[in-house]
């Protein structure tokens, strides 16, 4: 099956994919990870895809879910790689027959990425060029991306799976939270804008949550996604029956939602954790051989990075201080690669307005490719807004943009055919909007001269899948100061304006040399946006010009407000990593109070504060884990002005046996430090025996268990039951994605539902004892 024919059955009618197997063979009773049975017990793999075929699906998923190196590694598989995908796809191919496709089924390495993990993209990257080319040599009719919760891990996959084959299907689905946000930060949104530019067929949500909260992310995905769809949900959360773990969501309602997800434009429907044959086979005859339905689509442009999300209408103000053109000490200290003043300007600019932050680093032959890794992991890292980057050398504007999480501006590119060739690869293979220069080796002198190679290059953009809507046209502003005349600038917007093409400029351009240039801009700036100018790279500290931007929405009907998050001093210091401002406050304090009370009754206050802001959604991840990490030092500073027996509890964590998904544990291993715990991390994948030991060697306060696998649910009761026999009488706080309230009562442990309800059961734990 090639792209085209893969395309040509999602136009025919709504197309059907398989249900679960880890719990389904979890419910027979395996227990161990089951891409191993496509090497140990191949029959148990036939009979269960033979099921779903019966069922009617038109596509099996191969085995492999977790089958790729550093999955089975962490797992303690020992059988080969390749001999575990190959098997997998032809024992799906034998299920298949001549009427189903088999999909390449490929989900998360468990890693986490930088700058948030250790692992570098290109590892990672391999990692899934690795088994997808095993699958693809194999035998597979395409390939399903699924489960993954971090764009940028999802991003190397379809980069991986792609440079493979140009003409392979590929289907790229996340999983969200029913806010319709990722675990790290990315709204639906966000993931849908950008996918719309990569080189997938089709784009999905599966896991997590059930039919009914899955429809409102679904939604969401159905407005802003322009490509075809899929949809995968769980049969609800599990519960406990009879010491078995049932799934709520029986076959007849599950089938009964799926109708609600093709109602909304869903293309292609299955099941994820808990649905059986017997939910495919319902869903399969209460949908039927139905057209798929037509969608009302968003068609606004938008940039982005991991968490935020900017429409490009009515105007984008982009942020021009990230620039060390002509600046000695600022390009100094970006080639030894100190970035602190780039941090600085970027949440400067921010506080004043900015949209959009432009980086230019100036001289680019005094600095390597490792440069612009940097920039963009750092500046990713704090949570900064999306970028322009603004990047003239070729290998290095790759290297940004593979790094960069989202949807950013690629500035810029001339109008002739070099630099078109490889703007459009660059937006082809990383997504993104463009500005165009509207000039080739020479400026015209004429307006006129600029509108037609404008236009000359955007019809050659369009014939090589690149739309107008994708691009902002340059109209080139020249400074004052050396004669140019401004008024073709501004003819230049109206006549572009005029054929509906966006225009950006650069602004301080104009005044440059000259007296007064605030006055000058902002007048400069009025005039363009009144001729329809969509964006400006300007100086944001110009209050000037900031409100001639606001008076003119203002006047159009249009109100833009600042993102603004007032709170405490010290939150605020939390919030923007500034250990230094921090740690004199700190000082201050300790003229006052004792360093136990600073952290009980001031910084520990701070903390739920933060994670309130996390849990409402007000920050995300990477702003919440940087807010971790700044307070963690000044811990561990009061904690050396404390006499060692009034040092905090200890809390030990673990990830149990049979589960390699540790990001939840880490985050609550964070949070715990931060607050003045002593947290000992075993790390994930711990059979029960260790854990025992452990606790037997630390003699923790607490014990923290995480699964988010339902097949290693019944490890937290082992692990209770191993402690019970060895009478340790040690409290446990269990989390993750498979564990509920039920649960917990059930196994005799508490339930810890995120990181900041596990920080205040803990503290509850820990007064009691007191």
């Amino acid at each position: 099956m090639n792209r085209n024919s893969f395309l040509e059955l999602l136009n025919q009618r709504v197309l059907f994919l398989d249900g679960a197997y880890g719990t389904e063979f979890f419910k027979k009773g395996f227990k161990g990870p089951v891409e191993i049975l496509n090497i140990v017990s191949q029959e148990k793999i036939y009979d269960l895809q033979k099921s779903y075929v019966e069922a009617g699906v038109d596509f099996l998923l191969t085995n492999t879910f977790s089958a790729n190196r550093f999955k089975l590694k962490s797992l303690g598989v020992r059988y080969d790689l390749r001999d575990i995908n190959h098997s997998a796809v032809k024992i799906a191919k034998k299920a298949a027959g001549d009427n189903v496709y088999v999909l390449g089924d490929i989900s998360s390495t468990g890693v986490l990425i930088e700058p948030f993990g250790k692992t570098t993209f290109d590892e990672v990257y391999s990692v899934f060029k690795e088994q997808g080319e095993i699958l693809l040599n194999s035998g597979v009719d395409g390939f399903i991306i699924e489960t993954m919760t971090d764009l940028k891990e999802l991003k190397a996959a379809v980069f991986a799976l792609r440079d493979l084959s140009n003409d392979v299907p590929i289907i790229a689905q996340m999983s969200f939270e029913e806010n319709g946000v990722s675990i790290t930060g990315t709204s639906v949104e966000i993931f849908a804008t950008l996918l719309n530019d990569l080189d997938v067929d089709v784009i999905g949500v599966n896991c997590t949550l059930d039919p009914v909260k899955l429809l409102f992310v679904f939604k969401k995905l159905a407005s802003f996604s322009q490509k075809p769809l899929s949809v995968e949900p769980n049969a609800g959360k599990p519960r406990l029956k009879n010491k078995e773990l049932i799934y709520q969501v029986t076959p007849e309602e599950f089938a009964r939602y799926m109708v609600e997800f093709v109602e909304f434009g869903a293309n292609i429907v299955g099941g994820c954790c808990g649905t059986s044959p017997e939910h495919i086979r319902y869903m399969i005859n209460f949908v039927g051989r139905k057209s798929p339905k037509k969608r009302k689509m968003v068609l606004s442009q938008y940039v982005s990075n991991r968490t935020r999300l900017r429409k490009v209408s009515p105007f984008l103000v982009i942020g021009e201080k990230i620039n060390a053109f002509g600046r000695k000490k600022f390009q100094e200290n970006i080639k030894v690669k100190n970035f602190e003043r780039v941090v600085k300007l970027a949440r400067l600019q921010e506080q004043d307005g900015a949209h959009v932050l432009d980086v230019n680093f100036g001289i680019e032959k005094l600095l390597s490719r490792d440069h612009f890794k940097k920039v963009v992991l750092i500046l990713d890292k704090i949570g900064a807004l999306p970028l322009s980057l603004d990047i003239q050398e070729f290998e290095f504007m790759k290297v940004a943009l593979k790094e960069y999480v989202g949807r950013p501006i690629v500035n810029s590119a001339k109008a002739d055919l070099k630099s078109l060739d490889k703007a459009i690869y660059l937006l082809k293979r990383y997504g993104g909007m463009l500005i165009l220069l509207a000039m080739k080796d020479k400026i015209p002198q004429s307006a006129e001269e600029r509108f037609n190679i404008s236009l000359e290059a955007i019809s050659y953009l369009e014939k090589n899948g690149i739309p107008k809507e994708r691009i902002f046209v340059d109209p080139l502003v020249l400074p004052l100061s050396t004669g140019n005349n401004p008024n073709i600038t501004l003819k230049t917007i109206k006549l572009l304006s005029k054929k509906g093409i966006m225009t950006s400029i650069g602004l301080s351009n104009l005044s440059f040399g000259i007296f007064k240039r605030e006055a000058v801009n902002s007048a400069f700036l009025s005039l363009a946006m009144e001729r329809g100018l969509n964006a400006a790279i300007l100086n944001t500290s110009e209050s000037c010009t900031m409100n001639v931007v606001y008076g003119n929405l203002f006047l159009r009907g249009i109100k833009l407000e600042k993102l603004e998050i007032k709170e405490d001093p010290i939150v605020e210091m939390i919030l923007k990593n500034d250990e230094e401002g921090l740690r004199k406050e700190i000082d201050k304090l300790l003229k006052t109070y004792t360093p136990f009370q600073i952290m009980q009754d001031i910084l520990s206050k701070a903390i739920t504060r933060i994670g309130d802001l996390y849990s409402n959604g007000k920050i995300f991840l990477p702003q919440f884990m940087i807010s971790m990490e700044t307070i963690v030092p000044i811990f561990d500073y009061l904690n050396s002005l404390i006499p060692n027996e009034e040092k905090g509890k200890t809390v030990l964590l673990a990830t149990v046996e049979g589960d390699v998904h540790d990001m939840g544990k880490k985050i609550v291993k964070v949070v715990l430090k931060s607050v003045g715990f002593h947290v000992i991390d075993l790390g994930e994948n711990v059979p029960s025996d260790v854990i025992l030991k452990k606790v037997k060697e630390y003699t923790p306060d607490i014990l923290g268990l995480s699964t988010m696998m339902t097949t290693t649910i019944e490890k937290i009761k082992e692990v209770k039951e191993l402690l019970e026999k060895e009478k340790i009488n040690i409290p446990i706080i269990a989390g993750g994605a498979s564990m509920n309230e039920e649960i917990a009562k059930e196994f005799g442990v508490i339930y810890g539902k995120n990181a900041i309800d596990a920080l205040n059961k803990i503290k509850d734990i820990i007064n009691e004892k007191l």
